[in-house]
C-alpha cells in the first residue's frame, strides 16, 4: 500500500472531539545556578526553597498540573560510571542521598499541587560491542557506566529498585503521576532507539531484547502509573530519512506496540511521545499524528501524552526536516499541539521546557523570572475547555 492511499484513508476516518486533556505540563528545568545544566535533585538540600517557589508559582501562573524530570542513573550511583551489578541489592550501589531528594522533590510537587512524571535514564540498552563508538558510557567515562554483553539484567534491576525506594520513602507518592522507562544509549537523557534502521538491524535486535526482559519488571515494580518509553517520530530530511517512507518515520510506534501490546500483553498506563508541530498533515500530505492514532489503537488514544512539544527556540531541531515553520510563532505553535490533543483525545501534554538557559529559548518563563505572556494566554486558556 502507497503512503499515499494510507493518507487518504486517514483522513476519512473521522475521529471526534474530546475533552480537555487531564494532563498539562512542562519539563522542569529551573535555573537555579550559573550552570544551565546545574544538576539541582542532587543539591536539593541548598537549592529546596528556590525550587519549592517555582513550583508554587508555576501552578497559580500558568495553572499546570504535570512536571517532569529526568532521572539520571549518573546521579543515582555511590560511585560515578560504576552500574549497578546483578544480584546486589541497592545499599551496595546507590547514592540514596541522591535518591531521597526525588521522594522530596515528589512531596514538593504534591504540596504544589502538581503532579510528576519521572523519566528514568538508564544508557545500557544494548551491549557495549555494538555500535560501540556510539556509546555515552565507554571505558574510562567518568560519569556514564558501560553496557555489558546483557545489560537488560542490571537495567531491570536499576529500574526496578529505584521506583521501589523512592515511592517507599516519599510521604505522597500519590503525587507520581507515571514512571517513564526512558534512557538512550548514545545520549543518555533521551529518546530511546526505537527506530529501524536498515544498515544496522541489530540495534532493533538488541533494543527488542531489552524491551522484552525489562518492561515485564519496569510494569510490576512499585505501585504508580507506568509509561512506555517516550516515542519519536522521525522527520529528519536528507542522508538515511531522505527516501523512506511516512510508517518508516513512524517505526517506533509500530515496534513498541508490537512488543508491548501484540507479544507480551502488557500494555501501558500511558504512551509518551515526542510531538512535532504542523505534521497532521506534514507538507508531504500525510497525517502523522493520525497515523500514530491508529498505530497504537483509537481505545489508546486517551493514553496517549503528547511531550517535548516543540514551540518557540525550537529552530535547531525542526530546521532540517521535512516540516515547515513557516513564521509562526511560539504561541501559534503550542495552540496546534494543544488543538490536536483535544481532537484525538490524548491524556494530556507537556512542553519544552520550564526556563530558558543561556543558550537555550524553549522556555515558557525568561531567565529573569518573567512569563512569556502570549504562551501564557494559550496554557491558561486550555486549563478549563
Amino acid at each position: 500500500m502507497t503512503a499515499g492511499l494510507v493518507a487518504l484513508m486517514l483522513a476519512a476516518m473521522p475521529i471526534a472531539a474530546r475533552p480537555a486533556p487531564q494532563w498539562r505540563g512542562v519539563h522542569f528545568n529551573p535555573q537555579v545556578a550559573s550552570d544551565p545544566n546545574f544538576p539541582w535533585l542532587i543539591h536539593y538540600d541548598q537549592r529546596r526553597d528556590s525550587i519549592r517557589s517555582a513550583l508554587a508559582d508555576l501552578r497559580k501562573a500558568a495553572r499546570m498540573n504535570l512536571v517532569a524530570v529526568f532521572v539520571m542513573i549518573p546521579h543515582s550511583l555511590r560511585e560515578p560510571a560504576r552500574g549497578n551489578r546483578v544480584g546486589e541489592n541497592l545499599g551496595a550501589w546507590a547514592n540514596t542521598t541522591y535518591l531521597d531528594n526525588v521522594a522530596r522533590f515528589v512531596d514538593d510537587c504534591h504540596a504544589a499541587g502538581l503532579s510528576v512524571e519521572l523519566d528514568l535514564v538508564d544508557n545500557r540498552w544494548i551491549p557495549h560491542t555494538v555500535d560501540a563508538d556510539a556509546h555515552i558510557g565507554k571505558p574510562g567515562n567518568p560519569w556514564w557506566p558501560v553496557a555489558d554483553d546483557d545489560p537488560w539484567d542490571e537495567a531491570a534491576e536499576w529500574y526496578r529498585q529505584v521506583i521501589e525506594y523512592v515511592e517507599a520513602h516519599a510521604r505522597h507518592p500519590d503525587a507520581i503521576a507515571m514512571w517513564c522507562m526512558m534512557g538512550n544509549y548514545q545520549w543518555g537523557a533521551a529518546e530511546p532507539v526505537l527506530w529501524d534502521n536498515v544498515d544496522r538491524p541489530e540495534i532493533a535486535r538488541h533494543t527488542e531484547r531489552f524491551i522484552k526482559r525489562v518492561w515485564p519488571v519496569f510494569r510490576a515494580a512499585g505501585k504508580r502509573p507506568k509509561a512506555a518509553p517516550i516515542m519519536l517520530p522521525i522527520f529528519a530530511a536528507g542522508g538515511y530519512w531522505a527516501d523512506k517512507t511516512p510508517m518508516h518515520r513512524l517505526s517506533a510506534f509500530v515496534n513498541l506496540k508490537r512488543w508491548l501490546m501484540d507479544d507480551l500483553k502488557l500494555p501501558p498506563d500511558y504512551w509518551p511521545m515526542s510531538s512535532y508541530p504542523h505534521c497532521d498533515p506534514a507538507p508531504d500530505g500525510f497525517a502523522y499524528m493520525r497515523a500514530i492514532v491508529e498505530t497504537l489503537g483509537r481505545g489508546n488514544a486517551r493514553r496517549i501524552l503528547s511531550t517535548d512539544l516543540k514551540t518557540e527556540g525550537h529552530d535547531a531541531e525542526t530546521r532540517d526536516t521535512i516540516l515547515r515553520r513557516d513564521g509562526r510563532s511560539g504561541a501559534d505553535m503550542l495552540r496546534w499541539h494543544i488543538a490536536r490533543c483535544r481532537e484525538y483525545g490524548f491524556a494530556g501534554w507537556w512542553i519544552w521546557a520550564y526556563q530558558d538557559t543561556p543558550t537555550a529559548t524553549t522556555g515558557i518563563r525568561r531567565l529573569d523570572g518573567t512569563w512569556k505572556e502570549e504562551m501564557m494566554r494559550v496554557i491558561r486558556g486550555s486549563a478549563g475547555r
